[in-house]
């Protein structure tokens, strides 16, 4: 497999990055394996990239692998969809000299094509490196299982002036505007999904149909937040309101104690919601000035 974009720089867990001058964007996230899966002793299935390479832009990226029986490296799928989608985007917002001109005019099909496209290509070169011998269930013989590395994808890149978001399958990405209000774009928030039921995937044939994108402008001197996180954690809440609420006071807490605050305290944070919530795996993002 052939990459035309420029290499980046991978940032994991715990992690928070920020330059320039005052007011950059900066990024904090992390990922736990849920309390069901280490009771299970099973490794986490979601993924988690973010990236601030300047204090023009941030993008942050998670996944969340399938992890039923018929999907056994989905761990391995969510880490090389956010490993992708975040070398594309970035490739896109350094390189390119009009990057909201370019997402406009290729959000819709060409983007989501190069992910599913490159996902796919990935996934059969680490089946092939590792010599893994899975055959495929009877519907899909003669193709690729896809399916053994099943994930969702969410990511979001904040500019001065613009915010782009794609998803595909369950999770949710929130605004939080300066004044605190939160509000979900692309993922339904009005009915939950529950754990283990089914959602679109990178897996999936002609996946690329399957990928919401947006554009929404933004105002260079907003105080706002973004918010991105896997289904795990959505779903810790008892309904829709517990989670917009949470989207707000991470907002809240952000502005009056500051990003190290919640960076040092966001893996027990996490931990907790799954301990007494979905005892899903969760990885979130936060992406604020």
């Amino acid at each position: 497999m052939v990459w035309t974009l420029k290499p980046f720089q991978l940032q994991r867990q715990m992690m928070m990055t920020t330059y320039g001058k005052s007011k950059p964007w900066m990024v904090v996230g992390d990922c736990v394996t849920g309390a069901i899966h280490i009771r299970q002793e099973r490794i986490c299935q979601d993924a988690i990239y973010i990236h601030s390479p300047n204090p023009k832009y941030a993008l942050a990226c998670v996944a969340d692998g399938h992890g039923s029986a018929s999907c056994p490296y989905s761990d391995e799928g969510a880490r090389i969809a956010v490993d992708l989608v975040g070398k594309l985007l970035s490739g896109i917002l350094e390189d390119d000299t009009d990057p909201l001109a370019t997402l406009s005019a290729h959000k819709d099909i060409w983007l989501p094509k190069q992910i599913e496209t490159h996902w796919k290509d990935a996934v059969r070169s680490t089946h092939a490196l590792k010599w893994r011998k899975d055959q495929e269930n009877g519907e899909n013989q003669g193709k690729f299982p896809y399916i053994l590395y099943g994930t969702t994808l969410l990511a979001l890149a904040a500019t001065d002036s613009f915010v782009f978001a794609l998803q595909i399958g369950d999770g949710n990405i929130l605004i939080v505007d300066q004044d605190g209000s939160a509000r979900p774009i692309l993922s339904n928030t009005e009915g939950l999904a529950s754990i283990g039921e089914d959602t679109e995937s990178l897996c999936m044939d002609d996946a690329w149909k399957y990928i919401q994108t947006q554009i929404i402008p933004w105002n260079e001197n907003s105080n706002g937040m973004f918010l991105l996180s896997t289904d795990g954690y959505a779903n810790s809440f008892t309904d829709t309101k517990g989670f917009i609420k949470a989207g707000a006071d991470f907002h809240r807490i952000w502005q009056e104690e500051g990003h190290e605050y919640i960076r040092d305290n966001l893996l027990e944070w996490l931990r907790q919601s799954s301990d007494k919530g979905s005892g899903d795996d969760i990885a979130l993002a936060l992406i604020a000035r």
